[in-house]
């Protein structure tokens, strides 16, 4: 039976336990004072699963959830054969029955490994820092095939079992993976962009099939070699096809290579089971299985958010210190402003004081003037401050965002960068401006060489074309000639970030610092920042954000919150006194709000005619209207109040610098106020946190992240890679000692080490979330960011090419707990559900020109574009709903419009199957309790904090009243959306 439905399970009361008889959990898996508390679900529909027949057909092996099952070939109950850890996929099974090859990420990479039938004697076959994927035994059994990404772009390969020698059978700069043998082991086929090609041992290429429309991938050869197998995906079907033939017809067929049991009969997975199917005839068999998965979430206590305390706190979040060339005195952003310190004193001065966004101090070389940014009038601009005067000078005056400035060692020119990634630089004297580095992927800043001609800064160097991931590595421009080079300080790691992790070139030239793994390294280098040596490290210390004095022997960083300074020539470092506080500002006295029409986020209607009585940022009181009261009185008896909105799923500092002080106005504009990161700059985050709760920045209140932790290889800037689990380690306690609200792992982090981090978050008393479904829930993770994305395995294991959830992650689902964020805007265009978002003054005037211009392209764009994809995705959230499970509204902006994209989320869920409670309540309550803070936030109640929307309509029978915002109340101050505008409308 098919599960495109809807399903409806019993709701179980759940929490922990882990996993199936082979864990290795012991050692690794930090202590969590927990309550625990197991249970098994049993499971007889999969999604992408994948299997592998035996030689003699009596056996299959599977790979259901990332770990290796074997049942019968004519089915019944499958036994794990594998652990959580392993991390299997792509099984095949040797000619002679007696061992089972497979990709396996365990350590890191993905490489070809083997075992028993039985899931004994597993042993590792490739080696080394490169992915080895999907393995293939040769007729024989003698060799391995498989791809693999060591030659610079993905190739196929092929391993000798007898002597381990290895030898590419193609090298191109093509992507060629997925291999399969011919029957007499003379050629393998393999998938080449759109086409199935085939390779013999002397390196002859021939194409085998092109496919015009859709996706191809899979290819299995028949026995006799008379023809060829492949899936083939066209937008939301999936297919199987021989020899140019479809096979299928209305059938999720999943991306794996076909079983040939015979020339006329295959094995394959389709519909969330296993199937067979004789080629003469029509219909399909299936081959019935159970597996009975245990999972584990884990009951911890939550981290205390003080919502009510006066108290003054220390500040955190510095941004972006720089340490003076004469080593007196450090620049830096906190709060909102930008501010002085003289070295010994520790109390530093402010420079700036107002609501709009400083960015990025950078000092002259001969330390008389600061440049910074600002957004003051209207985007991020370049200013020169005099320290000794005071004057400010405007620099460049574009309607673009200019930020991440450097001032040349000569003094004439800054260095910065734009909302779109290229580099530029402003002669200081004119005004003139140019070009020198092209449009990177959210590089670093930049930083001078000595001759002021060359620019280094942090960029991406991706391993292929096939897989987005790559290193961190020190990316060097000479802007007159236009020569450039990567340089990769230590083979296979990473700097720690594209954002504040380096490099950073001595004021001599003869060094570069960076961070790499959160650890400050310095290198030797040329005039031109080529090596001169290795690099060295400095310190143990957890560090962040170098500079350099102007003898070039004293570096200054960021150590979990405290400034130090340290020699490079040795000995320890020194933490620089450092004294500036600052206190929540919270509303006091009493008032109250009469309300036309109140949804409170828990009952099924509204209620009418309502006062909402506050004291402080608390409601104390919900009662019928009364026509007197003391005291102040807001009059929303045209209105409707409903809880405010949450986004969980945002990167606030991703694009920070490009939006400037408009973010959070834009967010709030709209609704929006809560915002969950998943994933930022650590002490960018910690500094909006400060600044939003201080009242220096308008903005919702801000559940605060570090970045992603992430494993060898990285895409986004906003990511710390790893290769170890000491470096875990240190990325953990750099998140703890900053206080963040949750972790969240990427994609590349290895099982064991994903694991680790969701015990000391835990530990910590903040939730944890990555793209992985499962194991990820049987190790305790709360919830996973996304219904599908990027996944190291190049395919989802929630959602299959057609767009359809099975009983597997539905059921899963619903009794385990684990959250599921809807990200659906990432999905599909979906502006086009709101025609008057082009004229909506919120976007006219409070979103950036290059904003507005996206936003209008993409509403133009969406009005031809069907969104049956969203519907299908919408189906399977209302399935987890019905089946108990709970979903969360997320957006991941900024890679979708910021702010309005709330409501795209709920206009999408209410289109195709919600009801519009059951989406506010993924914008509410659910938010509310997934982070801890339902006592407090999540509905509106006595008892809890005043964070209101109010809103022309009803929600209740229009979800698109939802957009319509007239007020919102953030922590019982009040806003209305003139206020919120008003900065920006000129």
């Amino acid at each position: 039976m098919k599960r495109k439905t809807i399903f409806r399970w019993t709701i179980l009361m759940l929490i922990p336990i882990l996993f199936l008889g082979q864990n290795i959990l012991t050692g690794i898996s930090s202590k969590v004072n927990a309550k625990k508390s197991s249970d098994i679900v049993t499971i007889t529909e999969g999604t992408n699963i994948a299997v592998a027949v035996s030689p003699d057909h009596s056996q299959l092996v599977m790979d259901l959830q990332g770990v290796l099952w074997t049942l019968p070939m004519t089915g019944g109950t499958a036994k794990a054969i594998t652990d959580t850890y392993v991390d299997p996929s792509f099984p095949d099974w040797s000619p002679d029955g007696k061992r089972i090859a497979f990709q396996s990420y365990q350590g890191g990479n993905y490489h070809i490994w083997s075992m028993n039938p039985d899931g004994s004697d597993m042993r590792q076959l490739t080696f080394g820092k490169y992915d080895d994927r999907e393995p293939s035994y040769s007729p024989d059994g003698s060799k391995i095939a498989f791809s693999s990404d060591r030659g610079g772009s993905y190739d196929i390969w092929v391993l000798d079992l007898a002597t381990n020698e290895l030898k590419a059978w193609t090298n191109t700069t093509s992507e060629e993976y997925q291999p399969t043998w011919s029957p007499d082991g003379s050629e393998i086929a393999y998938i080449d962009g759109k086409q199935l090609k085939a390779v013999d041992v002397a390196g002859n290429i021939r194409t085998v099939v092109t496919e015009e429309l859709g996706t191809i991938s899979n290819p299995s050869w028949s026995p006799e070699a008379k023809d060829i197998a492949y899936v083939v995906k066209d937008g939301l079907q999936s297919n199987l096809k021989i020899s140019g033939k479809q096979v299928t017809s209305n059938e999720d067929v999943f991306p794996f290579p076909v079983e040939w049991l015979s020339t006329n009969e295959i094995a394959y997975t389709a519909d969330g089971h296993i199937k067979t199917r004789k080629l003469d005839q029509e219909k399909a068999e299936t081959i019935p299985f159970r597996a009975d998965i245990s999972f584990s979430l884990q009951e911890y206590q939550s981290k205390k958010h003080d919502f009510d305390s006066k108290k003054q706190k220390d500040v955190k979040g510095i941004v972006a210190p720089k340490l003076s060339p004469n080593g007196k005195q450090v620049a830096f952003v906190a709060l909102n402003n930008l501010w002085l310190l003289d070295v010994g004193k520790g109390k530093p001065r402010q420079l700036t004081d107002d609501s709009y966004m400083e960015l990025d101090p950078t000092w002259s070389p001969d330390g008389k003037q600061i440049a910074y940014s600002s957004d003051k009038e209207g985007t991020e601009d370049i200013y020169l401050l005099n320290l000794a005067s005071g004057k400010k000078q405007r620099l460049t005056t574009s309607d673009s965002a200019e930020f991440a400035a450097a001032w040349s060692p000569d003094g004439e020119k800054v260095a910065y960068q734009d909302e779109n990634g290229k580099t530029y630089t402003v002669d200081i004297s004119t005004g003139g401006t140019k070009q020198v580095i092209e449009s990177l992927n959210l590089p670093g800043p930049p930083t001078w060489g000595p001759d002021s001609k060359t620019i280094a800064l942090a960029a991406i160097k991706t391993y292929s074309n096939r897989f987005r991931e790559g290193t961190n590595q020190i990316f060097i421009v000479n802007t007159e000639t236009g020569t450039k080079n990567f340089v990769d300080p230590i083979p296979f790691k990473s700097l720690s970030n594209r954002n504040n992790s380096g490099p950073i070139w001595s004021p001599d030239g003869k060094q570069m610092a960076f961070i790499i793994e959160s650890q400050l390294w310095v290198m030797a280098v040329d005039k031109n920042g080529q090596p001169k040596g290795e690099p060295r490290l400095l310190s143990d210390e957890i560090a962040d954000s170098p500079s350099w004095s102007r003898d070039s022997n004293t570096l200054m960083y960021l150590s979990k919150g405290d400034l130090k300074l340290i020699s490079i020539n040795g000995g320890p470092s020194q933490t620089v006194p450092f004294t500036l506080k600052w206190r929540p500002q919270l509303p006091s006295g009493k008032k109250v709000i009469h309300v036309g029409r109140l949804w409170d986020g828990v009952s099924t209607e509204l209620k009418e005619n309502v006062d909402i009585t506050l004291q402080g940022n608390r409601i104390v009181d919900i009662q019928p209207h009364k026509k007197e009261h003391k005291g102040k009185v807001i009059d929303a008896s045209e209105l409707t109040v409903i809880p405010g909105l949450w986004d969980t799923h945002i990167h606030q500092q991703l694009n920070q610098s490009h939006y400037g002080s408009r973010q959070g106005r834009q967010l709030l504009s709209f609704g929006v106020t809560s915002t969950v990161s998943m994933g930022d700059y650590a002490y960018r985050a910690i500094e909006d946190r400060e600044a939003i709760e201080s009242g220096n920045r308008i903005a919702p209140r801000y559940f605060a992240s570090s970045e992603l932790i992430e494993g060898s290889r990285v895409y986004y800037s906003n990511m710390r890679p790893t290769t170890s689990l000491e470096a875990v380690k240190r990325e953990v306690e750099r998140a703890g000692s900053l206080e963040v609200d949750l972790l969240k792992t990427y994609v590349r982090l290895p099982n064991d080490h994903q694991d680790y981090v969701i015990n000391k978050a835990h530990e910590m008393g903040v939730p944890a979330f990555s793209h992985y479904f499962f194991p990820a829930m049987a190790f305790g993770q709360d919830g996973i960011s996304h219904l599908t994305a990027t996944q190291r395995l190049g395919f989802s294991r929630t959602v299959s090419p057609s767009g359809y959830a099975y009983e597997d992650v539905v059921k899963l689902t619903g009794e385990s707990g684990m959250s599921v964020t809807s990200t659906l805007s990432l999905s599909a265009n979906m502006l086009g559900f709101y025609p008057k978002i082009i004229s909506d003054p919120r976007i006219e005037k409070l979103y950036t020109a290059w904003q507005y211009r996206s936003i209008r392209g993409m509403y133009e764009a969406a009005l031809t574009k069907d969104q049956k994809r969203v519907a299908k995705y919408v189906a399977i959230l209302k399935d987890m709903i019905d089946a108990g499970g709970v979903v969360i509204n997320g957006t991941d902006s900024p890679l979708v419009p910021i702010g309005f994209s709330t409501h795209a989320e709920l206009m999408a869920m209410t289109q195709y199957g919600m009801t519009p409670y059951e989406a506010l309540r993924t914008a509410t309550y659910y938010p509310a309790k997934k982070m801890g803070v339902e006592e407090d936030l999540g509905t509106i109640e006595p008892g809890k904090i005043a964070d209101l929307v109010f809103v022309k309509g009803n929600p209740l029978q229009d979800i698109k009243d939802t957009v319509n915002v007239q007020m919102v109340m953030k922590d019982g101050k009040v806003y209305s959306i003139d206020d919120i505008i008003a900065p920006f409308n000129k």
